[in-house]
């Protein structure tokens, strides 16, 4: 054997090297200098479909006539590297997309590279394209931290030494074809003409998905090749061509002798070929011996790896086998190597020429994707639903283990004798709902959704919601479907349950002889019943887009004019504390008639107590409302009726009190008038009459007396009781006659207001009476109803004040006198009695007029000063 720079250019022609490759790796091609393909692998081309003609023609946009078997994203940058080699002469290596026999396109690498002469001048181009059926590192695609590409040493091969660089292409090659990072060195030109050496590390094209160790060839160390090659003369030729592409190659002579080797691969196992040849036990190995190259193979691989190219060597088989090499650096990495012979006109085996691809990204990636394979089927197995898929046409193709032992149905079971899905899991009233949803959305290729029974393990049904999406290829093909059964039938029922509760309360609501709503915290309403929906005779929506917000148009609409004040003062008041909300008011009806109702609503909260809604709640109370009326009247003239009985009972007493000493009166008067006018006067009988006359006269003042003692009441009770408390005790002795009158009444006063002790039921009879002539004043006003009452202190006294917005006063220097009225049924005794009642509390009660119309009644009353703050 002997040492040399490089290995000589093979000589053999483009086609007779494609036809070389395409016996290691199955197919290949060969163009001449102008990229015109001479020879493609036949059985490629009746694949898909196409000639070489086809292949070199060009369309109108110059696109080359392969086009058609790259995938459309990856042709043009295919395309331009392929003219950029055609005219710089640099290797083509490129990763794209290819249409494969299945019909869908898978990633794989294509290779080529230029057949030189001796000077150097290219005669022609071969390659290949292997199919990556597991692609390197897709998701490192866009990383060139690591180090240089392939194409970035190819482009600069200048700088390299003459005799390095057919290591460098090498090198390059396999980084490229065996995704694994190749490190070595080479002798770099420097400025000043001389070398030095310097390493690179060459990364794959697009990174790797998997931890691998790099392989390391040294430049410096020897390499070997025989010093005659013999009959392997063939061999070396087709291993020198598939070096050009592999960056690996080797030749072996009949009996298993190499006579070539690539440098990098002697110098990356560190072995020579004498190392390779060396018979480690003195026995040929055609016979059973060992060789050196054994020492390089895995102790687990070697024996079996040596027999079966014995074997081929024998009879002539392609060789192909996998094992595990030891690298220079000390580890083992995978390997698959492939070996054919060559031949002599008379067909007698003449060598071997072979290469072995470094798959140890392969094996990784291989083993890595099984891990996850086994972790994502662990996932799919666990996970608490049943997972199913099936081809694009429907027909059944996997169920995961849940599904099984959920369903007690296997894949076979669920799979119809024609291949459709059978759907026999599917509750026989159902199946054919769901079969005809899922053939029509596999028809429409639209997701899938439907909810049915399923049958369980255990002989029962449960509700199950299914849902599918489609699984689409590049091309937007459907190739799977991926479907998932989740369990819901505790939601199905319990969503029953609760339909047929709400249906029940709806019933409730609606059965309920009241008209109920319910409304947002805002007071927006949000819900009527229909009894409310009929009363009034339109829905919610129907007041929207008017300009204003639905709770006031809703209350414009059906709340009395003179009553919409009170109620959206009364219903803002209960909206903005949360307070419970009551009042009676005049509601509209469907018909345009307003009718007395009496609404309630309370706030519903939520768990934090925010108020989430309010409901509420309205009665027809016009009939009640008529009613009590009506009783108010009969009770109001059964009243008078019983005055004007007790007043003429009251009367006759009194005149038959009075009566007698005014009788006595007169007769004494006409006996003394006698007694005076005879003659002689008889003084002494006159002044006797006389003094009867004033005992009767005095019998008569004593008369009038008890009956001024029994209106007086003079043992009266008084107490500190405070003002405010009887004004508003007053209020409401008054506020059904105010509601019914549709009077509202406003109190306004201080707190904490201490008169001196005072007869409380007698000032609370002040202030009834004279709020009640102030609403008898508004009797016959139509609007503004609003009777005041004011307290306030003034100086040392309290000055009380009853407003109203009446007529006024017509007599106001007489309104006090007793028997005055200007009532039609009045007694004119009112007024009288609630000024003689202030002024026996050291107060004043008086009349003036009121602005901008009516009466303002005031009376005083001291206050404790003592006990004022």
């Amino acid at each position: 054997m002997d040492n040399a720079g490089s290995a000589r250019p093979p000589d053999i022609d483009a086609v007779e090297a494609a036809k070389v490759v395409e016996r290691i790796i199955g197919n290949a091609w060969a163009t001449d200098t102008d990229g015109n393909f001479i020879y493609v692998t036949p059985a490629a081309l009746a694949f898909f479909g196409i000639s070489l003609e086809s292949l070199n023609s060009q369309s109108g946009d110059s696109a080359f006539g392969w086009k058609g078997v790259i995938h459309p994203e990856d042709y043009e940058s295919a395309a331009a590297a392929w003219r950029r080699c055609l005219r710089t002469g640099d290797h083509y290596n490129v990763e794209h997309r290819m249409l494969r026999a299945t019909g869908v396109y898978g990633w794989a690498r294509s290779t080529g590279q230029p057949l030189r002469d001796g000077n150097g001048v290219i005669l022609g181009w071969y390659g290949t394209v292997i199919d990556m059926a597991m692609p390197s590192g897709e998701e490192n695609r866009d990383d060139t931290s690591a180090g240089l590409s392939p194409q970035d040493v190819l482009r600069s091969m200048d700088t390299v030494h003459p005799h390095d660089r057919a290591a460098v292409e090498q090198a390059a090659a396999r980084a490229f074809f065996h995704g694994i990072p190749q490190v070595g060195s080479y002798r770099q030109l420097q400025a000043d003409g001389s070398y030095r050496r310097v390493e690179f590390r060459l990364e794959p094209e697009n990174g790797v998905g998997v931890d691998v160790d790099p392989a390391v060839t040294r430049q410096g160390e020897p390499w070997m090749r025989a010093s005659s090659l013999g009959e392997t003369r063939n061999a070396v030729q087709a291993a020198l061509a598939i070096e050009k592409l592999y960056g690996d190659a080797w030749a072996i002579d009949a009996i298993g002798q190499f006579t070539y080797a690539t440098p990098t691969l002697q110098t990356s196992i560190a072995m020579g070929l004498d190392d390779l040849n060396a018979l480690l036990d003195g026995k040929p190995f055609l016979d059973g011996g060992r060789q050196g190259w054994q020492g390089g193979i895995h102790p687990d691989d070697s024996d079996r790896a040596a027999e079966t190219l014995r074997r081929c060597l024998r009879s002539g088989e392609h060789w192909n086998c996998e094992y595990r090499a030891l690298r220079a650096g000390g580890s083992y990495v995978w390997h698959r190597a492939a070996a054919r012979p060559t031949r002599d006109e008379q067909g007698r085996i003449t060598g071997w020429y072979g290469t072995a691809l470094d798959i140890d990204v392969y094996k990784r990636t291989e083993a890595a994707l099984r891990e996850r394979e086994r972790q994502l089927q662990l996932l799919i197995d666990t996970v608490p639903a049943l997972i199913w898929s099936t081809m694009a046409d429907g027909t059944p193709a996997y169920v995961n283990r849940q599904f099984t032992e959920v369903t007690g149905a296997t894949l076979e079971d669920i799979t119809a004798p024609n291949g459709s899905p059978s759907l026999g899991v599917v509750h026989p009233e159902d199946r054919a709902a769901a079969r005809e949803a899922f053939l029509r959305c596999v028809e429409a290729g639209v997701p899938y959704l439907q909810r049915y029974r399923q049958l369980r393990a255990g002989g029962g049904y449960r509700w199950t919601e299914t849902r599918a999406e489609p699984l689409r290829d590049e091309m937007g093909t459907i190739i799977h479907w991926y479907g998932v059964s989740s369990d819901i039938h505790d939601l199905i029922t319990t969503q029953e349950a609760l339909r047929k509760s709400e249906q029940h309360l709806q019933q409730l609501v609606e059965t309920l002889p009241a008209l109920i709503y319910c409304a947002l915290p805002n007071g927006k309403p949000i819900y009527r019943s229909q009894r409310l929906r009929q009363y009034l005779g339109f829905n919610l929506e129907d007041t929207d887009g008017f300009g204003k917000s639905r709770l006031d148009g809703t209350l414009d609409a059906v709340i009395h004019p003179d009553d919409l004040a009170v109620v959206k003062e009364r219903y803002g008041h209960s909206l903005a504390t949360g307070e419970p909300y009551l009042l009676r008011h005049r509601l509209r009806r469907f018909d345009g008639v307003y009718r007395w109702v009496e609404t309630r609503a309370s706030a519903m909260r939520n768990s934090e107590g925010e108020i989430a809604q309010w409901n509420g709640i309205c009665l027809d109370i016009e009939d009640q409302v008529r009613a009590q009326e009506e009783l108010s009247r009969a009770q109001e003239n059964l009243t008078r009726s019983s005055q004007a009985a007790s007043l003429a009972e009251l009367s006759a007493s009194i005149a038959h009190e009075v009566n007698q000493p005014l009788s006595a009166v007169m007769n004494y008067s006409s006996a003394c008038q006698r007694w005076l006018t005879a003659e002689p006067p008889n003084i002494e009988r006159a002044q006797k009459t006389l003094q009867r006359i004033v005992q009767s006269a005095n019998s008569a003042a004593d008369v009038v007396g008890r009956i001024r003692a029994l209106f007086r009441q003079s043992t009266d009770k008084r107490d500190s009781t405070e003002l405010g408390a009887v004004v508003r005790q007053a209020r409401d002795l008054l506020a059904e006659e105010a509601g019914r009158r549709r009077i509202r009444v406003d109190i306004e006063g201080e707190s904490g207001l201490l008169v001196v002790p005072f007869d409380r039921v007698q000032i609370q009879q002040v202030l009834v009476n004279l709020m009640r002539n102030g609403m008898d004043a508004m009797a016959s006003v139509s609007s503004d109803r609003v009777l005041q009452v004011r307290a306030f202190r003034a100086g040392d006294m309290v000055r009380i004040e009853v407003r109203d917005r009446g007529r006024g006063v017509q007599f106001p220097d007489r309104i006090f006198e007793p028997f005055f009225t200007t009532k039609d049924q009045g007694m004119g005794m009112g007024l009288a009695i609630c000024r003689s009642i202030v002024e026996a509390h050291d107060g004043q009660l008086w009349a003036e007029k009121n602005e901008p119309r009516g009466a303002k009644f005031v009376f005083t009353l001291p206050l404790d000063i003592a006990k004022m703050p």
